[in-house]
């Protein structure tokens, strides 16, 4: 079964607003992935402009098979790709996603862009495709995103192990993490706190 997206639906925050994922996105968001800071702690490696484009191809591809419903995050001050994330793994049978291929430019780190990110793709999973349980799947040796994803709520269910082998045949555990419907008024309330009290400070 797969799920489509209308292009012309934005998930509009305050810091950025999320667009799903085009062909003219493709360049900026390319030299974005290009930075290889933003691979230091995953199982992928993105070593080259060339292989960073492999990768949005790969998600318009997908976008376009219904299989998947890439966004871009646009800062809303500048208009700028700040990163991209994406719903994968999507089983409206199940009523089931996985928020994952989530890449944001360093220049973003420890903003709040990835916490209203991730806010209004749970609000979407949630409240208007009516699913039931997202997942997560972070690299073992990545706390740094564990942590992150903790924070808002997320649910740690147990470690994969050697679930991943790397380019260079580096072998990962990956940590699986959920938040269910049941979960999500606890979560929506401590995003809305972490977007419009904490961050309202710094």
């Amino acid at each position: 079964m797969t799920v489509k997206y209308s292009n012309d639906r934005m998930l509009q925050g305050q810091t950025i607003r999320l667009e799903p994922l085009e062909e003219r996105h493709r360049e900026e968001l390319a030299e974005l992935l290009a930075d290889r800071r933003i691979w230091e702690f995953t199982w992928r490696k993105i070593n080259s402009r060339e292989d960073a484009l492999d990768l949005v191809n790969t998600a318009l591809a997908n976008q376009t098979a219904g299989t998947e419903i890439p966004f871009v995050m646009i800062e809303a001050a500048s208009g700028r790709i700040a990163g991209t994330s994406r719903l994968k793994n999507v089983d409206l049978k199940n009523r089931s996603a996985e928020i994952g291929c989530t890449w944001i430019g360093p220049a973003y780190w420890r903003t709040a862009v990835n916490t209203e990110a991730k806010a209004w793709m749970l609000k979407f999973a949630f409240e208007e495709l009516d699913l039931i349980r997202i997942e997560f799947t972070i690299v073992g040796t990545n706390l740094r995103s564990q942590r992150a994803i903790e924070r808002i709520g997320a649910i740690k269910e147990g470690v994969l192990r050697k679930h991943r082998i790397s380019p260079d045949g580096t072998v990962h555990d990956n940590v699986v993490y959920s938040i269910t419907d049941d979960d999500w008024p606890a979560v929506k309330a401590n995003l809305h706190h972490l977007l419009y009290v904490k961050y309202a400070r710094v």
